[in-house]
C-alpha cells in the first residue's frame, strides 16, 4: 500500500522558541510499515506548514494521522481534507487512544490505533491491503454499521532491540532546530513504560507500568549512526525515566566510552528520588556527557506532591538538584500551577522556590487533565471541566475549576512565574557553573544565550495574548 503519515502542527510554546524535534513515534510507525513492504511518505506540519497542500492525496491508499490532545482539532481538520479526497483515515496517539469513540463519531476517522502503534498499524494496513478480517487485530477501534467495535487491547512489545530505527530519512532533518546550548540535538527513545503512575500523566495507561528497555548496545548503535552519518553531538533521551535502573545507566556509560563517542552531551528525564540515592550514578553520567537532566519538581508543597502521586519529598528534590550541580550539569526544572485545592499563597511559594533554585531551564505548566489520566477521571466525576477546547489543553491555559483560584488567577500566576524567573537579573550575569562544552557551536551562541531569557518571556507573552480570544473566562463561582 501507499501510505502517507502526517504529524499535525500545534501551538506549542517550546516549538516556537526553537526546540522542534522530529516526531519519533510516527517515524517508528513509518519504519515498521516500510519494512513490511509498503511505500511510505511522512510530513510534519510543525516544520512545513504548507506540506499537505503540495501533496496529491489520491496517490495514497491510506493516510495515518497522529493526535495528542492539543493537536487533536488540527488532526481532525487534516482528516476532513483526506476524507474529501476519498481516502481512508487511520488515527493514533494519546488522545484518540482514550477517546476513540469521540473521534469515530466525527465521521472523519475510519480506524483508531490504540496505544503503542507500530505493530498494530502494520497489521491493520496489511489487513486492509488483503481485505481480511479486522476483528482479529488487537488494539484497534472502528465503526461497524454505526456501532463502535473496540477490539481487545494489544500486548505491548517486550523486545525493543528488534525495532528498526525511526525512519528519519523520510523527513528534512535539517529543518529541526532543537539544540542544547547551541548544539543541534537528536532525539531518541530507549525505553517505554513507567511504574510510577502520576495522576496527571497518561504514560502508564498508554505504555503500561512495566518498564521495557533497549540494551545499551542497541542505544549506542543508534547513537553511532546519528554521530557519524548525521554529525550529531548532542542527544536527548525522551524516555519517561532514563535512569530507572542504575545498572543499565552504568553499563551505558561504559559502552559510550568503549565506542569512543567523545565530545558529546546528552539530556534525559529522571526522578529526584532516584538521583538522591545514587550519587555514584550521577557522577558517572556526568563523566560520559550528561549535560542536562529534566526533573519533575512540580511543587514545594507536600500536599500538592501527594495529590499528584509523585511519591517524592522536599529533601529529595533539593539533594537531586545539589548533586546535578555538584557534577557541573544543568537542571531542567518543571513546575505545576493550579492544583485543584491550591491557594494563591501556595502557588506563590512554588514560584519563589523556583526563582531561588533557578534551574538553568525552568518550565511552568498549568495542571491539565489529559484523557487517560486519573486526573481526567476525577475532573469528569466532579464536573470540574471549564471547557473541552482541546487546542487549549497545552498546559498553558486553565481548563478546570479549582477550589480557590479562578481561571484568570491561574493565568496571572503563570505569567508571574515566567516573569519572576526569566527576567530576574541573575539570569543574565550569574557565573556559569556547568562544565564547558568542547563542541563547535554557532558564533552567535554567546549573544543568543544572553538574550534568550527575554526572548523566551516575550514569546510566551505573545502566545498567551494570541490565544486569549479563544477562551472567555467565566468569573462566576
Amino acid at each position: 500500500m501507499k501510505i502517507l503519515l502526517v504529524s499535525p502542527s500545534g501551538s506549542d510554546l517550546y516549538a516556537k522558541v526553537g526546540t522542534q524535534l522530529p516526531p519519533l513515534g510516527l517515524l517508528y510507525i513509518a519504519a515498521f510499515a516500510r519494512n513490511g513492504g509498503h511505500y511510505v511518505e511522512v510530513i510534519d506540519l510543525s516544520v512545513d506548514k504548507n506540506a499537505l497542500s503540495r501533496i496529491h492525496l489520491k496517490r495514497f491508499d491510506v493516510v495515518g494521522i497522529s493526535a495528542d490532545t492539543p493537536r487533536y482539532p488540527a488532526a481532525l481538520k487534516i482528516a476532513k481534507k483526506v476524507k474529501e479526497a476519498g481516502i481512508p483515515v487511520i488515527m493514533g496517539g494519546y488522545h484518540v487512544t482514550f477517546l476513540d469513540k469521540d473521534a469515530l463519531d466525527t465521521g472523519l476517522v475510519d480506524y483508531i490505533v490504540r496505544g503503542e502503534g507500530e505493530e498494530i498499524f502494520l497489521k491493520l494496513i496489511n489487513a486492509l491491503d488483503n481485505r481480511s478480517e479486522l476483528k482479529v487485530i488487537d488494539g484497534i477501534s472502528y465503526l461497524d454499521n454505526g456501532r463502535i467495535v473496540r477490539n481487545k487491547s494489544a500486548s505491548l512489545p517486550d523486545i525493543l532491540d528488534d525495532f528498526p530505527y525511526p525512519a528519519r530519512n523520510l523527513l528534512p532533518i535539517e529543518k529541526y532546530k532543537g539544540k542544547i546550548v547551541g548544539v543541534p540535538l537528536a532525539n531518541m527513545i530507549t525505553s517505554r513504560g513507567c511504574p510510577y503512575d502520576c495522576n496527571f500523566c497518561s504514560s502508564t495507561k498508554f505504555s503500561g507500568m512495566k518498564w521495557r528497555f533497549r540494551s545499551v548496545e542497541s542505544i549506542a548503535d543508534e547513537m553511532e549512526v546519528l554521530y557519524h552519518k548525521y554529525g550529531y553531538r548532542a542527544f536527548a533521551f525522551m524516555d519517561d525515566n532514563f535512569t530507572l535502573r542504575k545498572n543499565r545507566v552504568m553499563e551505558f556509560a561504559d559502552e559510550v566510552e568503549k565506542r569512543g563517542l567523545r565530545n558529546i552531551i546528552w539530556y534525559c528525564f529522571s526522578r529526584v528520588d532516584i538521583l538522591a540515592r545514587n550519587e555514584d550514578m550521577v557522577k558517572r553520567m556526568a563523566e560520559v556527557g550528561a549535560f542536562q537532566i529534566f526533573l519533575g519538581l512540580e511543587s514545594v508543597n507536600h500536599n500538592a506532591l501527594k495529590d499528584y502521586g509523585k511519591r517524592i519529598e522536599f529533601e529529595q528534590q533539593m539533594k537531586a538538584i545539589r548533586l546535578i550541580r555538584k557534577y557541573k550539569m544543568r537542571v531542567h526544572g518543571s513546575f505545576i500551577i493550579g492544583n485543584i485545592n491550591e491557594t494563591e499563597k501556595q502557588a506563590l511559594e512554588t514560584i519563589e522556590w523556583a526563582k531561588n533554585i533557578n534551574p538553568e531551564v525552568t518550565q511552568f505548566s498549568v495542571l491539565t487533565p489529559y484523557p487517560g489520566t486519573a486526573l481526567y477521571n476525577q475532573v469528569e466525576r466532579e464536573k470540574r471541566f471549564l471547557h473541552k477546547k482541546w487546542e487549549l489543553y497545552d498546559a498553558l491555559h486553565p481548563t478546570i475549576t479549582l477550589d480557590h483560584l479562578r481561571p484568570e488567577d491561574v493565568t496571572r500566576l503563570l505569567i508571574k512565574a515566567y516573569q519572576s524567573v526569566y527576567l530576574q537579573p541573575k539570569r543574565f550575569y550569574k557565573k556559569k557553573k556547568t562544565r564547558p562544552v568542547k563542541i563547535k557551536r554557532s558564533k552567535l551562541f554567546g549573544l543568543s544565550s544572553m538574550v534568550r531569557p527575554v526572548s523566551f518571556f516575550l514569546t510566551f507573552k505573545k502566545e498567551m495574548n494570541r490565544t486569549a480570544a479563544l477562551y472567555q473566562f467565566n468569573s462566576e463561582r
